[in-house]
């Protein structure tokens, strides 16, 4: 053990750390020996820290970072110089930032290259084992930049590999944190040919790329085929997703062949990128969302037929996102670059201790995502890392939007950066997020939150907003929102319809707004109103929930729908099912036929919004031009929208209070969630819970 410790904090400073058990803490000179020369530091200031003494050295030299340095004091005790606050100056970030794309692997027949980035390592090795499990250790090279390279002879396909480095004081074994393929559990990373990995068979569906066309639905590749009464070939995988000719008891569609059927336009997946929390070698014995990021350009093993296969996991996600495009649906990912499982087994933190990861003034991690550490995204080779891997998905597993968990921790130049390089790319890819402001004030301009959005460029917001006044307030499960009966705060019930970028205005467009009031997070809708009308008969809290989904469908803005929640879906009152079990989890499609025309409902109203241009405007003028929201006394909303075609009336009734609506002039109704007016009409009476749309044809002048 060494006497005391030294850290290189800048690029001519160095801090010393003499606990009092040795000299009383009292040292009087020390000098630096690497490289074949002695760096004289002077004593720039003394503390003492309660035990220890702390010496701020500074010195005028050049510390090469990746070779061996020892402190030494007059007595000639040494210590080996550690990196310390230096990986986090803005000169570090200049000097040693890599801009090529060719870190992690690159497979040859007859050669294979492996490289890193770590300016501070003082060694790298990579640890090859063969199929036959054979195991040799090879040195790379340092070039410059932080990058360590070797190439190594032969045909390595299908190795199992690993890193090896030695960084402040200790030697480290990890995989690859650029790696594409690994072994079970993440313990090794493999070498792959990219020539046997599936490839695509079908064009990616068309789609404006306007993202109010957008109609999003939000599903877990577990959930969609966990239930036993489904008897899925393979439940839970990627290839049960999208396995075919799956029916429920009264043969309608269900897994798959349901979602072909419910034309939306994006399937959101939960995240498919590898996670902690499920063992993938026994994945049926515990359940995860998959908000524990480990490995970020490496599919979940436990979706896979053979988690321990260099392919399969990769070729059957390839083969599940094809399937959706065949089938007209896009697939939005949805990716978790603000903190990762654990920070000490992270690749980063065994590489280049510090710079990964935000820190506050005593060097302690911050924690703003509440799950013990938050990523550095502001930092250059973090930034990278995040725009890379994001281009990784779209580019080679076609990949068609990003959703951002807790996107408020991602600075705005991250963001901005990967949505213009997403831009260059393809123009019709989709990037949204958790805007909640998780640390500063409405007034930094640093970070992703909704109330920069005037600094973040073509980029949605989930609008809590919405969620709060429609369904209700999500941590009070007795409040009501507009859908459950609530009648004041109308003035923000007009804005929501209106996108919230027009009256009381959040958004500067209305496809900044994601609007939704279910998601995976929290109680489903169902579970909600159940506890906030508690006592009220199942019939008419379900009515209350499809007006919730009329208001989210038909509201300008960009619809999002959770999986079920056309059909009623419950948690059985779970309010974070994030490690329940797949018996709380699962889509339970009995409830299919119990709810078929209502289901049948649903896709009418998709059909209305995809039909009229008038439910998907695209800026504040064309809706303050377009659309009007008034209220009757009872609290009902007409909704009235009107260009030179066509004049719509929405009511959305949210009482069950009897009232007579006139029309100046007859209206043909096109929707009625209760089946109960059709034909022409000049007015209607009503005395339920419901949701209609009327419409005429405009005379041309």
């Amino acid at each position: 053990m060494p006497k005391y410790y030294a850290y290189l904090e800048d690029f001519h400073e160095i801090t010393v750390i003499v606990p009092h058990t040795y000299r009383q803490g009292n040292v009087r000179s020390f000098e630096a020996h690497g490289n074949d020369e002695v760096i004289k530091l002077e004593t720039i200031h003394k503390t003492h820290l309660g035990d220890e003494c702390k010496y701020v050295l500074r010195f005028d030299g050049y510390v090469l970072l990746n070779t061996t340095y020892y402190i030494n004091d007059d007595m000639g005790e040494k210590t080996e110089l550690y990196t310390g606050k230096i990986v986090r100056t803005e000169l570090f970030d200049d000097i040693y930032y890599y801009d090529g794309d060719d870190l992690g692997h690159s497979y040859k027949k007859n050669e294979t290259t492996f490289k890193l980035w770590t300016p501070v390592a003082k060694y790298i090795k990579v640890e090859l084992t063969s199929k036959s499990g054979t195991v040799t250790v090879h040195p790379l090279e340092y070039i410059n930049q932080g990058i360590w390279e070797t190439t190594l002879e032969g045909n390595y396909e299908g190795y199992r590999y690993r890193f090896i480095s030695y960084v402040n004081g200790y030697e480290h074994c990890f995989v690859d944190p650029y790696a594409r393929s690994s072994t079970a559990n993440g313990t090794y990373s493999y070498v792959i040919n990219p020539q046997k990995l599936y490839k695509r068979k079908h064009q990616r569906p068309p789609f404006s790329g306007k993202p109010t066309d957008a109609v999003i639905y939000e599903v877990s590749v577990r959930d969609l085929t966990s239930d036993p009464m489904l008897q899925s070939t393979y439940p839970r995988q990627y290839l049960g997703f999208v396995e075919k000719a799956l029916k429920t008891e009264k043969n309608n569609p269900a897994g798959f062949d349901y979602l072909k059927q419910l034309d939306v336009t994006h399937i959101q997946l939960l995240p498919i990128f590898d996670f902690e929390g499920v063992d993938e070698t026994q994945p049926e014995k515990a359940y995860n969302w998959g908000y524990n990021p480990s490995q970020y350009n490496v599919p979940e093993g436990s979706y896979a037929s053979d988690s321990d296969d260099p392919y399969k996991r990769i070729n059957e996600l390839k083969r599940l996102i094809d399937k959706c495009h065949k089938n007209g649906l896009r697939v939005i990912m949805d990716v978790v670059y603000n903190h990762v499982y654990d920070e000490l087994t992270f690749p980063f933190d065994k590489i280049i201790p510090g710079y990964a990861f935000r820190v506050d003034a005593q060097g302690i991690l911050t924690n703003a995502s509440g799950c013990g550490n938050d990523i550095a995204t502001e930092r250059k080779m973090m930034r990278k890392f995040i725009v890379d891997s994001v281009l990784y998905w779209t580019k080679h597993f076609k990949i068609d939007g990003f959703r951002f968990d807790l996107m408020g921790l991602i600075d705005v130049k991250t963001m901005n950066m990967l949505r213009q390089k997403l831009e260059l790319y393809r123009r019709d890819i989709i990037v949204y997020g958790e805007g909640w402001q998780m640390i500063g004030s409405k007034t930094d301009k640093t970070m992703a939150h909704m109330y920069n959005r005037e600094v973040l460029y073509n980029i949605g917001h989930f609008n809590d907003t919405t969620r709060e006044h429609i369904k209700g307030a999500t941590f009070n499960v007795k409040d009501k929102g507009y859908a459950l009966g609530q009648i004041t705060e109308l003035n923000t019930v007009r804005s929501i319809i209106q996108g919230s970028c027009y009256s009381q205005r959040l958004f500067r467009y209305p496809s900044q707004s994601i609007n939704y009031v279910e998601c995976h997070d929290n109680h489903t809708f169902y579970d909600k109103a159940s506890m906030a009308l508690k006592g009220m008969n199942q019939d008419l809290i379900i009515k209350h929930q499809k007006l919730a989904t009329s208001i989210i469908l038909l509201s300008q803005g960009v619809p999002f729908i959770h999986a079920g929640q056309e059909f009623y879906r419950s948690k059985k009152g779970e309010e974070n099912s994030y490690k329940s079990s797949d018996l709380i989890n699962q889509i339970e499609w009995q409830n299919v036929d119990k709810h078929w025309q209502d289901i049948l409902d649903f896709k009418q109203l998709i059909q209305l919004r995809k039909t009229y241009q008038l439910f998907r405007l695209t800026n504040a003028s064309k809706i303050q031009e377009h659309t009007h929201v008034r209220f009757t006394e009872n609290g009902t909303c007409l909704y009235e929208l009107v260009d030179e075609k066509h004049h719509i009336i929405v009511i959305f009734k949210n009482n069950t209070t009897q009232e007579t609506i006139r029309f100046e002039h007859p209206f043909e109704v096109v929707y009625d969630s209760e089946h109960a007016y059709e034909g022409l009409t000049e007015g209607v009476s009503l005395n339920m819970v419901s949701t209609l749309v009327f419409i005429s044809q405009r005379e041309e002048d």
